[in-house]
């Protein structure tokens, strides 16, 4: 991100990028100078709301021409307005200029409300914490000490095309602590002039659609896979993790395989990347070499990250498959994930921590391709996930099992004062206002009383899910091994509604009547866990356990997430959930996302926003897997930029597909046929009907 106060007008701006390509036209196509963009608004005197927070008086501002909050946390929370402009992709961001005209100053009667610190949806209890900066809220000096902010980025848009993203916010108030008083402006003008590239560096017809990445073991079992896809006219090829090792540098193999994935896209311009690997070991893997990597014992290595939580709790690193789809930044550069505001690199792969110097590397985030990763450790499990993807595609599912929709939670936060049952909240908004046409199950902890076939119990969670629906959403607590939730109004481990762990999905029976399934909790998708790295008994040493697994020494072969997808006689077709500590907003402060609905915080920042903005994708008439999970990523950018916020940046980098990103949601109907009765009844007969000598019969009939 790049700042700048009012009085700088006709600044130039820098890239904070080297440029390191391996395409031939990324990165260096010419420019179209001078085209200029002004941005003006024009607000109001705020309104002052006052608010008791734990015993202590508080403020809160609102202004009727705003569209979100300034939420960093501890510090004063205050209304901005907020607009993402699509524009060329490689497009450069020359100069700004900005004019503010009739500042007025208002004395205050108490504080400004800090910025509640969003809470670990993991399994600890904490209540919402209200904390004033001492560095801000000891100080006369101007908060924001800016009137704007800007953050560029380059990605995939709405239609999947490739564009570069210009989010401008503007701080109407700036908030001076010690003299309680706020300065804020009536109107502020701003003049972007930028450049536009000649051409798009990318093919214009794309020469495959889908790009499978796997160790050369697995090609038997993934052909069929490429013959289903090309044959519903996904073109698609297989790239050997070994192939790659042998034609790309990098100073580590993911960045191999990065390298390789960039050249493709520049190429082949493809919109789907498969990862077919994980692990090589279901009893022990080495989850991670060094800070950067988990390579030795993988498939296909991983990235880990270097940003540290704030506060006590933390993961030392986590997964990010999103390193593999953040291909470049704004402007068509090579996004290494390793580099300062200077474009100085140090080894440490998406740096973020508090007081070293520099404290962060300057990541894009935002998608360039879809990509998932099926997170096999044999070929077993290859041929398993293949044979699943398949079965799923061929068929469209109209019948009664895939219309339902599963909904799971509870009440995950001890928040006073407004006691939402925040996993029951997530879940009714989704039904609402996103998957109206797919009618709802329940399983919800306030049952408890009213219907007690209805709680999230392991017993009831395994009916349902036997039984059959499209679609299942967890939204509460997790691990790697299980997920659970809290009774309304009671925060204590000992007395749950029991939720479920990954030894009772064997009892799960639905078939072939797959679910795509989000979760809410953390490491759920923890995928480098095996069973002696997550195995400990007291009294008996065990050398190979690492207590960064976050299972407590409860053994486990695989994470929650991909357990379920890679069951043979059931679970889900794909997961999507976090690989480290997730987190979830709480209270409600006003309309926080900016969509002109104010809506409990819960729905409108962090965890929470990021699944809703999943399913509102794929209500907008995505079909693709990966879309929906691209353009929740997106919509999450546009509204909270990743390099302004370490919660917000570890929301977008930690949630990867678990499955196939081109999957065709709810199924295909083969070339507008309809399929005999039969064969829906009893799915396992395709085959049959696909033969060729049966269609020239159907054709004749």
């Amino acid at each position: 991100m790049k700042k700048f106060t009012c009085f700088v007008v006709g600044l130039l701006i820098l890239s904070s990028f080297t440029a390191i390509s391996l395409g031939q036209k990324a990165g260096v196509q010419q420019q179209i100078a001078g085209k200029i963009l002004s941005i003006q608004k024009k607000f109001l005197e705020p309104s002052i709301i006052k608010t008791d927070i734990n015993e202590e008086k508080f403020i809160e501002l609102r202004f009727s021409e705003t569209n979100g909050y300034l939420r960093l946390e501890d510090k004063p929370l205050l209304p901005l307005y907020r607009e993402t402009i699509n524009l060329a992709f490689g497009t450069k961001i020359t100069d700004i200029s900005c004019v503010i005209k009739n500042t007025n100053t208002i004395k205050l009667q108490t504080k400004i409300l800090p910025t509640p610190r969003d809470l670990i949806i993991g399994m600890q209890d904490y209540e919402p914490e209200y904390i004033m900066d001492e560095t801000v809220y000891n100080s006369a000096d101007a908060y924001p000490n800016y009137w704007f902010d800007y953050f560029t980025g380059g990605g995939l848009d709405e239609n999947g095309e490739h564009a570069t993203f210009l989010t401008i916010r503007m701080f109407p108030a700036r908030y001076s602590p010690t003299t309680d008083t706020i300065e804020y402006a009536e109107n502020i003008d701003l003049k972007v002039t930028y450049e536009e590239p000649v051409e798009s560096p990318f093919p214009e017809l794309a020469t495959y659609d889908l790009v499978i990445i796997a160790p050369s073991i697995f090609s038997d079992e993934l052909q069929p896979l490429i013959t289903h896809k090309e044959r519903f006219q996904l073109k698609t090829t297989l790239k050997t993790v070994e192939d790659i090792y042998n034609e790309y540098s990098g100073v580590d193999k993911p960045e191999q395989i990065k390298y390789f994935i960039k050249d493709a896209l520049d190429t082949w311009n493809m919109k789907y990347v498969l990862l077919v690997g994980g692990l090589n070991s279901k009893i022990y893997g080495k989850p991670k070499d060094d800070p950067n990597q988990g390579t030795q014992d993988w498939h296909i290595p991983v990235r880990y990250t270097n940003l540290r939580d704030p506060g006590g709790t933390y993961d030392p690193g986590f997964i990010s498959d999103l390193y593999y789809a953040d291909i470049y930044d704004s402007e068509g550069n090579f996004s290494s994930w390793d580099s300062d505001r200077n474009g100085e690199r140090d080894g440490f792969f998406a740096a973020w921590k508090q007081f070293i110097n520099p404290p962060k590397d300057y990541l894009d985030l935002y998608p360039d391709l879809y990509l998932g990763r099926l997170a096999c450790r044999d070929e077993k499990e290859v041929a398993n996930a293949v044979t699943k993807i398949i079965d799923y595609e061929r068929l469209k599912h109209k019948t009664n099992w895939y219309e339902k929709i599963v909904g799971i939670g509870g009440d995950s936060h001890d928040d006073s004062g407004t006691n939402y049952n925040e996993g029951e909240i997530a879940c009714d908004y989704v039904f609402e206002n996103y998957m109206t046409e797919f009618t709802p199950t329940k399983l919800y902890a306030s049952y408890k009383d009213e219907k007690p076939d209805y709680v999230p119990s392991p017993e009831n969670i395994v009916r349902e899910i036997t039984a059959g629906c499209g679609h299942l959403l967890f939204e509460g607590h997790g691990n790697p091994l299980s997920w659970n939730t809290h009774w309304p109004g009671i925060f204590n481990w000992g007395n749950t509604p029991g939720g479920i762990d990954s030894y009772e999905f064997s009892e799960l029976k639905n078939g072939n009547m797959l679910p795509i399934c989000v979760i809410g909790g953390c490491h759920n998708s923890q995928f480098n866990v095996s069973f002696l790295a997550t195995l400990r008994v007291e009294g008996i040493p065990n050398p190979y356990f690492d207590n960064k697994m976050w299972t407590y020494g409860v053994p486990i072969e695989e994470c929650f997430a991909w357990n379920l997808v890679s069951l043979t006689k059931g679970g889900t077709i794909a997961s999507l959930g976090n690989t480290g500590l997730g987190y979830g907003a709480v209270g409600d402060h006003g309309d926080q996302d900016g969509d002109g609905i104010d809506l409990p915080d819960t729905l409108e920042a962090v965890g929470g926003y990021q699944i809703a903005n999943f399913y509102k994708t794929m209500d907008e008439g995505k079909e693709f897997l990966g879309e929906c999970w691209g353009g929740s990523l997106k919509k999450y950018l546009d509204t909270y930029p990743g390099m302004d916020d370490q919660t917000d940046c570890k929301t977008i980098e930690q949630w990867p597909i678990l499955g196939d990103p081109s999957l065709y949601i709810g199924g295909y109907q083969e070339d507008g046929k309809a399929r005999p009765k039969i064969i829906e009844k009893y799915p396992i007969l395709t085959w049959l009907f696909d033969l060729p000598v049966f269609q020239k019969i159907i054709e004749k009939l």
